[in-house]
């Protein structure tokens, strides 16, 4: 009967989850935070499944592993009704972010993904600068630490330069005429700074993704000529050698490469992720046993921090307060293991259940829902200029609405991806002002001619 109960609840959450997707876009900040949920509920459950049938020895509960998500799962789905009903609230007809541009808006595209480019990679400077990381020993290690561990009075902020060069020189490839040299050398020039210049497991997936989407965003025909089954199953493989490789430089006692080691490094730590003690079985296992531990988030402690903490830099507020979840590790981790300095996942739903349960979680996830549809009707729309619809797309892929962090970066990742932006349209306008038409307003559905930042 479980079992049953389990595969019903898993249709309809999944079901939730594919609609959001496909009426709000991937491309969405809503449509992009539920993709990475749905393959974490989609892994977790089949792979829950196939344990169940196959190798029943590896469950930790055993035939109780479906009753474990049974209540978790019916939270998880009516968290998802009411960011639906939020986002209805906001933009009841939310229209399409993807269309065909023309090239004078490719064109302005290209010089703002320049400007970002620069700004990433001085940020990224500044970053390994300030945590000395100038071996080969110590780049890596100096990174993560900046990161997660200790990182100092300014914070881990500029850490992102990385992701902010990244997502410039995605901007860059919808302009070239041609998928050719070019493009191909934008692209492992994206792969070789996400993958060196950041020390989180892995590295190579995220310009493959935020290539597609800016692709599918800003160039649609472009897009859907690289969709081929040989293309996506060479950067499937570029994705899984880089999580196994990283995590081979990432560790602290040097090993002998091979193959197999490599192998076993990124299965585990996908295991870790996307399998049936990953993500969602942590959420899950947090859900669980909240009614126990509920003292630790009394007075509102995740919507409080996400409000007044989160955003504000560590160099402008020194007594900065830790993250709600730092140290939870028995909460949420399947063997309960438990740092004192790590700040596990507990998912969205999990961010905004924490406080107050359904209370908590109808309120903030009807506020959230109705902010995005509002910031994406005026932001995204088909009369949004440019700018806007750049600053939005950024904001989506560096998190906006996270799978894994929820609502505690939302105000924190919106200053960061609108002001990175927004810079760097400053600086396009500032270069090129004198072959901008005066007092004309760049605009999605209709872009002068002439217009031409070159």
């Amino acid at each position: 009967m479980d079992i049953l109960e389990f595969v019903a609840l898993s249709f309809c959450n999944l079901a939730l989850l594919s609609w959001i997707v496909k009426r709000q876009g991937v491309a969405s900040v809503e449509g992009y935070c539920a993709v990475f949920l749905g393959i974490a509920v989609l892994t977790d459950n089949l792979g829950l499944l196939f344990d169940y049938f196959f190798l029943p020895g590896t469950l930790l509960l055993g035939e109780q592993e479906f009753h474990f998500r049974v209540y978790p799962t019916i939270v998880h789905i009516i968290a998802m009704v009411v960011l639906i009903a939020g986002l209805f609230l906001g933009n009841p007809k939310p229209e399409p972010i993807n269309r065909d541009f023309s090239a004078a808006e490719l064109g302005f595209l290209g010089h703002t993904g320049v400007a970002l480019l620069l700004l990433g990679l001085i940020f990224a400077g500044l970053a390994i600068s300030l945590t000395h990381a100038y071996s080969a020993t110590n780049f890596f290690r100096g990174l993560d630490t900046f990161r997660g561990g200790d990182p100092g009075e300014t914070g881990g902020f500029f850490y992102k330069g990385a992701d902010i060069a990244v997502f410039g020189m995605a901007l860059i490839l919808p302009g070239l005429r041609k998928t050719g040299a070019r493009f191909l050398l934008l692209l492992l020039a994206m792969l070789f700074v996400s993958f060196f210049l950041k020390a989180n497991k892995g590295g190579l997936e995220t310009p493959i993704l935020w290539a597609a989407l800016v692709l599918h965003t800003y160039n649609p025909r472009r897009f859907w000529s690289l969709v081929k089954p040989r293309i996506a199953l060479a950067c499937l493989v570029i994705a899984f050698v880089g999580v196994g490789v990283k995590l081979q430089l990432l560790e602290e006692e040097a090993r002998s490469w091979s193959l197999e080691s490599m192998t076993d490094s990124a299965f585990g730590a996908m295991k870790g992720r996307w399998g049936d003690e990953g993500l969602y079985r942590g959420y899950c296992q947090f859900i669980n046993l909240l009614p126990q531990y509920h003292y630790l988030f009394e007075g509102y402690h995740e919507g409080l921090y996400a409000l007044t903490e989160a955003w504000i830099p560590r160099a402008l507020h020194q007594n900065k307060k830790t993250q709600p979840t730092e140290g939870l590790g028995f909460m949420i981790h399947a063997d309960a293991h438990t740092y004192r300095d790590e700040t596990p996942s507990i998912e969205l739903v999990g961010s905004v259940y924490a406080d107050e349960g359904f209370y908590s979680l109808t309120a903030y996830l009807l506020i959230v829902g109705f902010l995005l549809g509002v910031l994406r009707r005026y932001t995204a729309g088909r009369r949004s200029a440019l700018q806007w619809h750049i600053s939005y797309l950024c904001f989506a892929l560096f998190g906006g609405l996270s799978a894994e962090a929820g609502i505690t970066g939302i105000i924190y990742t919106f200053v960061l991806a609108f002001g990175v932006t927004g810079f760097a349209h400053l600086a396009v306008i500032g270069l090129y002002k004198h072959k901008l038409h005066t007092g004309a307003v760049l605009t999605l559905s209709e872009a002068p001619s002439s217009f031409s930042p070159l």
